[in-house]
């Protein structure tokens, strides 16, 4: 699915209008990925994930060295209350819905992905967000991907993402006799079911994730 948004938002055909943002790899990482495929490098890349180690995570890291170092108690707990003020003026959630929402008409962007947020606010104040994101993309005719891991939010949550969603996807990896398939099914696709689709596909060197079969659903 990762390299999935990747490709998706490679094709940047207004590239000051098409963003990644990433909450789980860092700005090296995915420019590595689209370097080896020979994908543009023109779009904007956001790494929240990694501004989220940088201002919260490595000031932890620092409060342990403070104590093995033998600083005192006192020392460690001023750390820690400019880490809490750190923490507390910065809502990633906003940041992300912000990001969006300032981007022009026709605009192409990918969330990768949102287990992030829902890891780290409650679900309601996540879906709401993602309301604002939603009308901000019909409003502007744009195209909005967002990815969430199986498993990773409630069933009544899944439910109502994929009520306020255009199409569903599910990727799947299966185990076929002494190899694996992987699958990329369409499960939603508004107003026009007869496009519910399962393709199988592989990943290129050349194309990235390229379809190879493709079966109806009934």
């Amino acid at each position: 699915m990762d390299l999935f948004m990747k490709q998706f938002a490679s094709i940047a055909e207004d590239p000051e209008n098409t963003i990644l943002l990433s909450t789980a790899e860092s700005e090296n990482e995915i420019l590595h990925v689209y370097r080896k495929f020979n994908w543009p490098l023109d779009l904007m890349v956001r790494t929240l994930g990694e501004e989220f180690n940088e201002a919260v995570l490595e000031r932890d890291l620092e409060a342990s060295r403070y104590r093995l170092d033998g600083f005192s108690m006192q020392d460690i707990q001023r750390l820690a209350q400019t880490r809490f003020v750190e923490e507390n003026t910065t809502d990633y959630l906003i940041e992300m819905t912000n990001q969006v929402t300032t981007l022009g008409p026709f605009f192409r962007c990918a969330v990768d992905n949102l287990d992030f947020f829902f890891q780290r606010n409650e679900p309601a104040r996540v879906m709401s967000m993602l309301r604002v994101m939603q009308a901000h993309t019909q409003l502007n005719r744009g195209l909005l991907v967002l990815s969430v891991s199986s498993g990773s939010v409630s069933k009544s949550m899944e439910r109502e993402m994929a009520l306020i969603s255009d199409i569903v996807l599910d990727f799947e990896v299966k185990m076929i006799g002494n190899s694996f398939e992987t699958r990329m099914i369409i499960k939603k696709f508004r107003n026009a079911p007869e496009n519910l689709r399962v393709y199988t596909y592989r990943v290129t060197s050349e194309e990235g994730i390229t379809p190879e079969t493709v079966e109806r659903v009934v």
